[in-house]
């Protein structure tokens, strides 16, 4: 979470140094967890240096939201547009509530239906 809240300031090879909008997360425990899983990741030392102010430009956390934004958008837009979806909504009268358009999820693995 601190990673992808963070303003990537400086990254090399060995380190890290990140601004965090939220004092609260700039503490020694949080920097330590995360340069421990970024050492184990990278198979040598890394280092995390935080700093503290306001956090400028795009951060990971910004672009993942703004990814599930357009993904949601272009959903939405392709459920609108399908032939069934328009002709049930003429003849009902209805219209798309578009809070409700989710992504189909995986099959439940522990389901007792055997239908495709």
């Amino acid at each position: 979470m601190i990673a992808v809240q963070g303003q990537v300031l400086s990254l090399t090879e060995d380190s890290v140094k990140l601004r965090l909008g939220v004092a609260a997360l700039a503490t020694e425990p949080n920097r330590r967890a995360l340069a421990e899983k970024m050492s184990a990741r990278t198979g040598r030392p890394f280092r995390v240096v935080f700093e503290v102010g306001n956090v400028e430009g795009t951060t990971v956390a910004d672009e993942e939201r703004r990814e599930r934004v357009d993904a949601h958008r272009a959903m939405v837009e392709a459920f609108r547009k399908d032939p069934f979806v328009i002709d049930v909504a003429e003849l009902f009268g209805g219209t798309v509530d578009e809070d409700s358009i989710r992504a189909l999820q995986p099959e439940d693995p522990d389901s007792t239906t055997n239908e495709r």
